[in-house]
């Protein structure tokens, strides 16, 4: 279902009724002075929106001499007499609110409000605007819940009561920082109002009798408070709202949960992408202890000690021209073998280095021959290095790693495998095959996001590659020694964020069952999909036996792709286009926090799509 703005919860004083919100102000001062301790306006106002109680403690918190209880209490008692005696006084309704309230409703939208007053302050004050014609469907006071603001409860309240689940669905407009706060709290879109609020603290002539240049100083000054606070969005008046509600509309669409059936970026886990919410100094200690216990537990998948990881800032194409320039010496012969485009990309970042090479191509839709190589290998004694793709994301198809490797190093040649999709999914035994290194990232079989990229090396080849890189940004050595010698230290900008949600997604991977576990979900979840398009009609272009459950390539037929993808994203699903040029094809991922049940709604939404 798509998201939308379900409810707006409006503040009272300031917002929506007494322009410059001066009722409570006047009760303040005069509680003070019946104390004998005289308050500015400023004082009066600064911790506006709480209730009224702990507003008056915070004023008293900010005397120069401490004050007992008993006096606040006895300044409270005054505040609610003045309060009480002038309170409908302030009622006026604030410019643009009937009208905005009134389109507000007409999109289906809820308003809901919350306050300061207590539930007794209140009684009037909803009288007196439901005469003029404002009456929110919900309200709330500050004494009726266990704590006023800043705490959310009184925003949840309204959610409750409105039946809303989701609180981004939810916007809290008001004219304090204690309402922002509130709104955040509650994880809300906040809006600040300027214009007749208490931060702006002018009554309607005062505002008049000011320049146009003296104005836009305190309306600034405003919205700068509003920004300190952390409102999502700042208006002069409320006949802005509801372009603001059409922005997070926009948002909310652009938002909305989907399936990704991709190989990458891929759907991720709500914990994963939480743990980014942090930010963290990469010379700190704390942080360099998650660089490498990253780098230990991504060694540990598919090596052991003898290896490391080499993190690296980017895409996997950057791990994979890394891998390739970092560890191949100007003087070797490079063997790439090839058979989708992923393949191919590798001769373009060779011609880019000016490396010595040479290449076999497979057809896309068949295995790289082991018997071809063997030949190959027979004939040109001059190559040092094998290099190929374990799954190539072209078509899907999983190359005989086993094989290709033990051919290789049968005659004496380093590997590099780049393991972009393949890697946590598959049994790759580093050590076991001599493989010398693999490429990967983090947003693929991990479910970690987009940003970082990594290398798995033999520490004893590492060591040997310093100088052989043209680059200075993907020098692999530059990058080990520095992580080497300080501690987990990236050589340059960490992306820290984006590591924190590695960290999160290995635990998560971990928790899973680690391979085992990740494997046998991806193979259910193909399984399930292969057959129940078959069943459709759907044919799959590579052969079961070569065919991996990673990702998979389906003949489009007379489908039309585009009208196919803007069908499945409306109902949640994305799908990646096919990359052969010589029929027309689509491709669907079963990786990432995708289930079987999952992949059941998506057959079926397939099978419900008609006229693509």
């Amino acid at each position: 279902m798509t998201k939308r703005v379900k409810a707006v919860v409006f503040d009272w004083a300031g917002t929506t009724i007494d322009y410059g919100c001066f009722a409570p102000v006047k009760g303040f001062i005069d509680g003070f002075k019946s104390i004998g301790i005289e308050i500015s306006n400023e004082m009066a106002r600064k911790p506006m929106g709480l209730l009224k109680l702990d507003h008056t403690r915070a004023i008293a918190a900010m005397l120069a001499e401490p004050i007992s209880e008993e006096m606040i209490l006895r300044a409270y008692k005054v505040f609610e007499e003045t309060l009480f005696a002038n309170i409908e006084e302030h009622c006026d309704i604030k410019d643009y609110i009937i009208e905005t309230v009134a389109a507000l409703r007409k999109e289906g939208i809820k308003i809901g409000s919350t306050t300061g007053y207590t539930s007794e302050m209140m009684k009037s004050v909803i009288l007196e605007a439901r005469e003029q014609g404002y009456s929110p469907d919900f309200c709330i006071t500050a004494d009726s819940v266990p704590k006023g603001r800043p705490y959310p409860y009184m925003i949840w309240n309204n959610l409750m009561e409105f039946g809303i689940s989701d609180p981004r669905e939810a916007i809290k407009v008001g004219d304090t920082v204690a309402d922002i706060t509130e709104g955040k709290n509650a994880n809300c879109w906040t809006v600040g109002v300027i214009m007749g609020s208490s931060e702006l603290g002018l009554t309607r002539l005062e505002v008049s009798a000011l320049t146009e240049n003296e104005l836009k100083d305190r309306k600034t000054a405003v919205r700068s408070t509003y920004y300190k606070a952390g409102a999502d969005y700042v208006i002069d008046d409320m006949n802005e709202l509801l372009d603001v509600v059409a922005e997070i509309n926009r948002k909310l669409r652009l938002n909305e949960d989907r399936k990704l059936l991709t190989p990458g970026p891929l759907s991720t886990r709500q914990s994963v992408k939480y743990a980014m919410l942090t930010d963290h100094c990469t010379w700190d200690e704390e942080y360099k202890d998650i660089t490498t216990s990253v780098i230990n537990d991504i060694t540990q998948i598919s090596a052991n000690d003898d290896y490391s990881t080499i993190l690296l800032q980017g895409s996997g194409t950057y791990a994979v021209e890394a891998m390739i320039d970092s560890l191949c010496k100007k003087n070797e012969k490079i063997l790439f073998l090839v058979n989708g485009e992923y393949g191919k990309r590798m001769l373009v970042i060779a011609d880019k280095l000016c490396k010595n090479y040479d290449y076999l191509e497979f057809d896309m839709t068949q295995p790289i021959d082991v018997k071809t190589l063997e030949d190959k290998l027979n004939i040109d004694r001059d190559i040092d290095v094998i290099v190929f793709v374990h799954c190539e994301t072209t078509t899907g198809i999983i190359n005989p790693l086993e094989d290709l490797v033990k051919l290789s190093k049968s005659y004496g040649k380093k590997v590099l495998v780049d393991a972009m999709s393949s890697f946590a999914a598959y049994d790759i035994d580093m050590p076991g095959l001599d493989i010398d290194a693999l490429a990967a990232s983090s947003n693929k079989c991990l479910e970690g996001l987009p940003g970082l990229a990594f290398v798995i090396v033999k520490k004893e080849l590492i060591a040997k590659c310093s100088g052989n890189s043209s680059s200075h940004s993907l020098d692999l050595f530059d990058q080990y020694q520095c992580f080497h010698n300080n501690g987990g230290k990236f050589r340059f900008t960490s992306p820290t964020n984006v590591l924190l949600a590695l960290r999160q997604a290995i635990d998560e991977y971990k928790k899973e069952g680690g391979l085992p576990a990740r494997k046998k979900r991806y193979m259910k979840n193909h399984e399930i999909l292969t057959s129940g398009l078959e069943k459709l009609g759907f044919r799959s272009i590579i052969a079961p036996e070569y065919q991996s459950y990673i990702i998979t390539t389906f003949e489009l037929g007379n489908l039309d792709f585009i009208k196919l993808y803007d069908a499945l994203k409306s109902k949640g699903f994305v799908i990646y286009p096919g990359k052969l040029t010589s029929m027309p094809t689509f491709r669907l991922g079963n990786i990432g926090d995708i289930y079987p049940e999952d992949i059941v709604a998506l057959v079926d939404a397939i099978g419900n799509i008609q006229d693509v």
